[in-house]
C-alpha cells in the first residue's frame, strides 16, 4: 500500500501542473474498524507558484498594457485563473482531460470532501495574498502578468469591468489617510474603541492574508454557489474523474468574478496611490470590511488531504472498447 500515484493537471500544450500525489491507506473508525481511504500529499511547489512561473515566462514575449488601459474585468478573471481555477486543488476537480464522474448528475451527492474544500480555501487565500503582494511590488510587472493570464483557459473569457461599480465606490472611499481616520472614528462610535482595538490586534499581524481570506470567503464560499456543490450525501469521490461540470464551472467563475471586480479595483487604487500610511494600515482599513471563519489559517500555503473511500473504478468506455 505504499505505491505513489501522481496527480497532474494538463493546462495546455506547454504547462502541466503538479497537484501532488496520493497513496492508499486505512483509517480507523470510532467502531475500531479499518476503512480504505486515500492520503493526498500536496506538491512541493505550490500550484500557484507553478502558474505564476509559467505566466512570467510568457509575459516576456508580450507587450505590457499601459495603466490607462487596465481592464478590471480582466484583472478579476486573471485573479481567479491564477489564484483559484488553476492555482489550487480545484483544478483537479475540474480537469476536462478526465472522464466525467457519473454522480455529477445527482444533485443530492456531495462533489467535494471537507478536507478537499479546506485545501482549496487555504491555497486560494494564500495565492490571493501573494497576488496582492505582486500588485504592490511592481505595478508594471503585475499588469504584464494580468495580460499573460489571458492564455490560461477560463470560463467565461470576458467580463464587464463596470460590474458592481456601486460596491467599488463604497470600498474605495477609504483611499486617503484622512478618509481612513474618519472611517475608524465612525467604527469607534458605532462599535466602541475596544472592538476596534480587538480587530486591529487580530488583523494587523497578517493584514494581507486576512484581507485575502475575507475576499475568498465573501466571493468564493458565499457568492459563487460552491457550497451547493460541496453539500450533500457522501459518496466515494474519484481523483481520476472530473467532478465539476462545464456549466457549474462557468457559473462559479462568473459569480465570483462579478463579486470580486470592485474589490480588486479598490485594492489596486489603494496600492497605487501614494500615502503617508504604510501598507499594513491601508490593508487593515480594507480587511476590516470582510470576515472569514475563525479557523481559517493566516499562514498555511497548502495542506494534505485524507479522502475517504478507495479510488472508484473508471466508467466503462462505450463502443465495445
Amino acid at each position: 500500500m505504499d505505491q505513489r500515484h501522481l496527480l497532474v493537471v494538463p493546462v495546455n500544450e506547454v504547462l502541466t501542473l503538479d497537484a501532488g500525489w496520493w497513496e492508499e491507506t486505512l483509517e480507523e473508525t470510532t467502531a475500531h474498524t479499518l476503512l480504505p481511504c486515500r492520503l493526498i500529499h500536496a506538491p512541493e511547489r505550490t500550484m500557484y507558484d507553478q502558474v505564476i512561473g509559467y505566466l512570467e515566462m510568457i509575459a516576456h514575449e508580450m507587450p505590457t498594457p499601459p495603466k490607462s488601459q487596465l481592464h478590471f474585468g480582466e484583472v478579476a478573471l486573471a485573479t481567479i485563473a491564477a489564484c483559484l481555477r488553476w492555482g489550487t486543488y480545484f483544478a483537479v476537480l475540474v480537469d476536462r482531460t478526465k472522464p466525467r464522474w457519473l454522480e455529477t448528475t445527482h444533485e443530492e451527492i456531495s462533489m467535494i470532501g471537507d478536507e478537499e474544500m479546506a485545501r482549496i480555501n487555504i491555497e486560494s487565500s494564500a495565492a490571493l495574498a501573494r497576488w496582492i503582494d505582486l500588485m504592490r511590488d511592481d505595478d508594471k510587472h503585475f499588469r504584464s502578468i494580468v495580460k499573460a493570464a489571458q492564455q490560461l483557459p477560463l470560463l467565461p473569457a470576458h467580463l464587464d469591468d463596470k460590474t458592481n461599480n456601486k460596491l467599488y465606490r463604497l470600498i474605495s472611499f477609504i483611499n486617503s489617510a484622512q478618509s481612513r481616520l474618519n472611517f475608524f472614528t465612525t467604527l469607534k462610535e458605532r462599535y466602541g474603541e475596544d472592538w476596534l482595538e480587538e480587530k486591529r490586534a487580530t488583523i494587523m499581524p497578517h493584514p494581507t492574508r486576512w484581507l485575502a481570506n475575507g475576499l475568498i470567503n465573501a466571493y468564493w464560499r458565499n457568492k459563487s454557489g460552491i457550497e451547493d456543490i460541496h453539500a450533500g450525501q457522501w459518496a466515494a469521490r474519484p481523483l481520476y474523474q472530473s467532478r465539476i461540470t462545464v456549466l457549474q464551472e462557468y457559473e462559479l467563475v462568473t459569480d465570483m468574478a462579478e463579486g470580486i471586480v470592485p474589490s480588486m479595483h479598490a485594492i489596486y487604487k489603494v496600492v497605487n496611490k501614494k500615502s503617508e500610511d504604510g501598507w499594513d494600515e491601508r490593508a487593515f482599513s480594507l480587511a476590516i470590511n470582510f470576515s472569514s471563519p475563525d479557523n481559517w489559517s493566516l499562514t498555511e500555503q497548502t495542506r494534505d488531504i485524507l479522502l475517504e473511500g478507495a479510488e472508484p473504478a473508471l466508467p466503462k468506455k462505450s463502443g465495445g472498447e
